[in-house]
């Protein structure tokens, strides 16, 4: 029997299974009850089995029978799954990506990540909310987003990491026309400048307290914002050095007023970027590839990254319950 033949037959099987008639099941198909039954004879002789009862008052299943409607069943619920998938997949011609990312990830990181994506379907809506690194966690926890970027240190209970990558502490200079800036400065050299840093909302500055802990420097701001706009703004003005988070592996972006000068390691937290996904919800196709977007930026900018999630989704899901 062809696989052709074979779905048709397994769609009056499945009609018969239901009215328990061949009568029935050829009137709600609109088909011939002779040429469902000769299907039907046909089928069994092939299988080598009865796949019904034949009975006084109807026809009911088998044992062999119940096993071939069931799988039928099964095939038919995935096939329609996959089909929506399909139609999805054609250019992903509608559909709406909701992300939420920490403040930091926004001059430089978060454009770079979502670009391609816009690029690539430009019929899909986007929509973003930028919020500090705990409120990221909560957004994709309670089903507000479909991921989110965040700062925030492990463990992070309630979701699954599926990428990482490292940042940088960058001090932002104001340029000075003729005067060649350091691509490099220790923590301490950046304390003795006037700074402008971000207030308690954003990680940067849980970065820069414990580094200004760490070596016992006191932090006397000339300016604290929760705006990182406006510290770059103000930086460019030259009122002071400011500071930023730049992932590994990024390339410098020139800035004609501004210039990023990486402080050394020292006595500097860890900082690392998480895409964070709650793997108790179930996502559209747009929204997962969306997020496979995100993950190869992350693959590129780190390509041991992708090797280097620690657990699978599955696994992960386990252990944050």
């Amino acid at each position: 029997m062809s696989r052709l033949l074979f779905s048709r037959f397994a769609h009056y099987l499945d009609e018969i299974a239901k009215r328990g008639s061949i009568r029935k099941a050829a009137e709600k198909l609109n088909v011939s009850a002779s040429a469902i039954n000769k299907q039907l004879i046909g089928a069994e002789e092939e299988f080598g089995v009865a796949l019904f009862e034949r009975l006084p008052r109807g026809m009911r299943l088998t044992s062999a029978g119940e096993l071939l409607v069931s799988g039928y069943r099964e095939w038919n619920k995935d096939l329609s799954r996959i089909k929506f998938e399909i139609e999805e997949l054609k250019g992903l011609r509608r559909g709406e990506v909701k992300i939420a990312a920490s403040h930091e990830t926004v001059p430089d990181f978060l454009p770079a990540a979502i670009a391609r994506f816009m690029k690539d379907h430009l019929r899909i809506r986007n929509s973003i909310t930028v919020a500090d690194s705990e409120r990221v966690r909560q957004l994709v926890r309670d089903g507000g987003v479909d991921f989110g970027l965040t700062f925030s240190p492990p463990p992070l209970p309630g979701v699954v990491v599926t990428r990482s990558a490292d940042f940088h502490l960058m001090a932002m200079l104001p340029v000075t026309p003729g005067v060649k800036q350091p691509d490099s400065m220790s923590i301490e050299e950046f304390f003795q400048k006037p700074t402008i840093v971000p207030d308690a909302s954003s990680h940067l500055r849980d970065v820069v307290d414990i580094a200004a802990a760490r070596i016992g420097a006191r932090l006397q701001p000339v300016l604290t914002t929760n705006s990182l706009s406006l510290m770059r703004s103000m930086v460019r003005e030259g009122c002071g050095f400011g500071v930023t988070a730049m992932a590994k592996g990024m390339p410098l972006k020139d800035d004609e007023e501004i210039h990023c000068s990486r402080i050394a390691d020292r006595g500097l937290p860890p900082m690392v970027l998480s895409l964070i996904v709650d793997p108790r919800r179930s996502l559209s196709m747009t929204s997962i590839i969306a997020r496979r977007y995100f993950e190869e930026y992350f693959d590129e900018l780190s390509p041991q990254a992708g090797d280097a999630v620690s657990h699978s989704l599955e696994q992960s899901s386990l252990d944050n319950e």
